[in-house]
């Protein structure tokens, strides 16, 4: 769909805000959208949404108003329709090449430089939780592509959840990258064979690239039984792999650093798998 940015709207900014430089245009179908004048550098403000709080419940009794803007789970901004038309801000589509973010709840930002005559939009995965929260291959990809970019109350509940949240396996200029894996309830007779442990290394190193420097060493010790349980270090060339499995509570306490890059969550969730765990605290560090 061609855009027609010579056909102009009246810019509306009854109860949101737009910055002074964008302006609205029509498609050839005559659908509205924004589009900025002038170049806009990134992390600048590009839109603020505004309006009337509503409980979902009460949407459906409203009439008149502009399309509700989600800001909970449960809530909703509103605005109502006046002679000179709804907030423009309304107009911003969605699209797969998003140019903008967000930053809370209500506050739309340049994720790039944005060139003057460029329309402006969001991707619609940002304003879906339902997807951002779902717990799949799909969901995975598109909280590591838009992390820091979703709505407040969808980020949040990302950052707190172990397995939602999203881990940067390399921060530029780091030395090392630190996974430690709490891991409890896991399979008695798994964390007691020294050979099972063995191979967890073996099977791990393979899954996340790392060269084996040397043989595994697996030692069982601990005087006090409230820590005796096999120990395991295992040196690799990007740095080393280490392990404390503990009998009396059967949780394993496991340590994965490396001056190589690898995806953290990866890595705990095989781990969790092999040794067959429940609950998991996961740590990742980020050494300079």
């Amino acid at each position: 769909m061609s855009l027609n940015t010579q056909d102009k709207l009246k810019i509306v900014n009854r109860f949101s805000y737009i910055r002074s430089n964008i302006e609205v245009g029509t498609t050839d179908k005559g659908e509205a959208f924004l589009f900025t004048k002038e170049n806009i550098s990134a992390g600048e403000v590009v839109a603020v949404w505004g309006g009337k709080a509503v409980h979902k419940n009460e949407l459906a009794g409203l009439s008149g108003l502009s399309s509700p803007h989600r800001v909970h789970k449960d809530f909703y901004l509103v605005s109502p329709l006046h002679d000179d038309g709804i907030d423009s801000v309304h107009y911003i589509r969605q699209s797969a090449d998003a140019n903008c973010g967000f930053q809370g709840d209500i506050t739309l930002v340049a994720l790039r430089d944005i060139e003057a005559g460029t329309e402006i939009t969001y991707h619609p995965a940002m304003k879906n939780p339902e997807l951002a929260w779902a717990r799949n291959e799909e969901a995975e990809i598109v909280r590591k592509r838009f992390n820091g970019s979703f709505p407040t109350y969808i980020q949040s509940k990302i950052e707190s959840d172990p397995e939602l949240k999203v881990y940067e396996p390399f921060k530029d200029g780091a030395w090392g990258l630190l996974t430690s894996i709490d891991l409890e309830n896991c399979d008695a007779a798994l964390i007691r064979d020294a050979d099972a442990i063995k191979q967890y290394v073996i099977e791990l190193c393979d899954l996340i690239e790392m060269k084996r420097f040397g043989e595994t060493q697996v030692v069982y010790f601990g005087e006090d039984d409230r820590v005796a349980g096999y120990s395991m270090v295992q040196l690799i060339e990007t740095s080393c792999i280490s392990a404390h499995f503990a009998n009396d509570t059967n949780t394993s306490y496991i340590d994965i650093f490396s001056c190589k890059g690898y995806d953290p969550k990866v890595a705990a969730e095989f781990t969790r798998k092999f040794f067959k765990g429940a609950a998991m605290r996961l740590t990742v560090t980020n050494r300079f």
